[in-house]
């Protein structure tokens, strides 16, 4: 039963952290509604933020 918790908690700090720094980034502009995103669409739309910032260094 505690890992249960551990995981829950651990996917909810990752949520935390990848709501803060897509915000920080503005790279939606749905922001207000992040907080009811799934933990694979954060990291889905982190990813796309990423590859675009790359397309724009080089």
């Amino acid at each position: 039963m505690n890992h249960i918790n551990v995981l829950r908690r651990a996917v909810e700090n990752r949520k935390k952290y990848l709501i803060k720094v897509l915000e920080q980034n503005l790279v939606t502009k749905a922001s207000d509604r992040l907080n009811e995103w799934t933990l694979s669409e954060l990291e889905n739309e982190w990813r796309r933020y990423q590859k675009s910032q790359e397309k724009d260094i080089g």
